[in-house]
């Protein structure tokens, strides 16, 4: 009876011992698939909010090109801007969703001056109106106009460089021409006045070079 109790006792304790350590390694497996889910769930959310973000930001810059390329579709056709015949008759071509406003038709043997702008032309009174260009057809000299930017090129505010629009040679002075105003002026001569193209921020400066690459000049 002693020996069969003994058996019975070791076959129970080796039940419990097996059930046991199946219970452990159940238990392990499965924290480790929850584990393993969970990280697959973290990598998942993770790849997932990548994807959303570059498909975000692929639309965005889809969106922004279309933009840009219908703005600069809108701009065409583009009209000719013609300027008095006694001034040199200064033509170009801009942008027809532009504005022209004259500011002196050089009737009065004054300056010529010419404001053109997106939509609409701001005040012309107003010293802080920034202008997408300026045509004025000066009456000096180009070495007289070029001497008012000489104080700011010798400090290096402004650069000059020699150039040439559309077989006209040019003078092209680029940087800072007022505390908040950046941009470029172009100087070309015509007879005894200078003509002067200039835009007032550097925003304007694609299609303030396409102008000048039209611009003629009937002497």
């Amino acid at each position: 009876m002693m020996t069969r109790d003994k058996s019975e006792r070791g076959s129970v304790n080796g039940w419990m011992v097996g059930t046991i350590g199946c219970l452990i390694l159940f238990l392990i497996a499965g924290s480790l698939a929850i584990w393993a889910y969970m990280q697959y769930s973290r990598e998942k959310s993770s790849v997932d909010s990548k994807v959303a973000i570059e498909v975000a930001k692929g639309k965005s810059e889809q969106a922004e090109s279309d933009q840009k390329k219908f703005s600069e579709e809108a701009k065409n056709p583009r009209i000719e801007f013609v300027g008095p015949a006694e001034y040199g008759r200064v033509s170009f071509m801009y942008p027809k969703t532009w504005s022209v406003y004259i500011g002196n038709d050089g009737s009065d043997r004054g300056d010529y001056k010419a404001y053109l702008h997106p939509v609409s032309v701001p005040s012309t009174t107003n010293k802080n109106s920034r202008f997408a260009l300026r045509l004025e057809i000066i009456n000096k000299n180009m070495d007289t106009v070029l001497n008012d930017y000489q104080s700011r090129l010798k400090k290096g505010e402004l650069t000059s460089s020699s150039t040439e629009f559309n077989g006209i040679s040019a003078t092209r002075i680029d940087g800072t021409f007022e505390k908040e105003l950046r941009g470029s002026v172009v100087l070309m001569k015509v007879r005894d006045k200078t003509i002067r193209f200039s835009t007032d921020a550097d925003t304007f400066k694609p299609d303030f070079q396409t102008i000048l690459s039209t611009v003629k000049i009937s002497e």
